[in-house]
């Protein structure tokens, strides 16, 4: 699995998966304002978050999405970051796809997981329709 922990910084070293730098990648998004799908997850259930944002702030300490009308501020430390792709199920859950992207296992326990792709049309039941 391509899993790297960052007790301090922002990881730094190559990940298995993507093929390169995840940091590398996170900052190059940063920098090039890149629009990207997000899901960020609580632990114990009760909240996702998802959507479409750029990363406005990225530094060691902590992140911030642009959601448009809405802004996230996400921590951190003791994130671990995993660019391995992701499974995620349509909506009736009689299919599922993998989406590649990035991963990052917050010390809190939950989950954020950035990806420059588009959700394949068959993930949206009559999009396109």
């Amino acid at each position: 699995m391509g899993i790297l922990a960052a007790p301090q910084q922002l990881v730094r070293g190559s990940s298995t998966h993507g093929g390169g730098d995840i940091a590398a990648r996170l900052r190059a998004w940063h920098e090039e304002a890149t629009a990207l799908c997000f899901v960020y997850a609580r632990s114990l259930g009760g909240l996702v978050q998802s959507g479409r944002g750029r990363i406005a702030m990225l530094n060691e300490m902590a992140l911030k999405i642009d959601a448009g009308g809405s802004t996230l501020l996400v921590m951190l430390a003791g994130a671990t970051y995993d660019d391995a792709p992701q499974i995620f199920f349509t909506p009736d859950l009689g299919s599922h796809f993998q989406v590649a992207g990035i991963g990052i296992s917050l010390g809190n326990h939950d989950w954020l997981f950035f990806s420059p792709d588009e959700v394949p049309p068959t993930a949206l039941p009559g999009v396109g329709t």
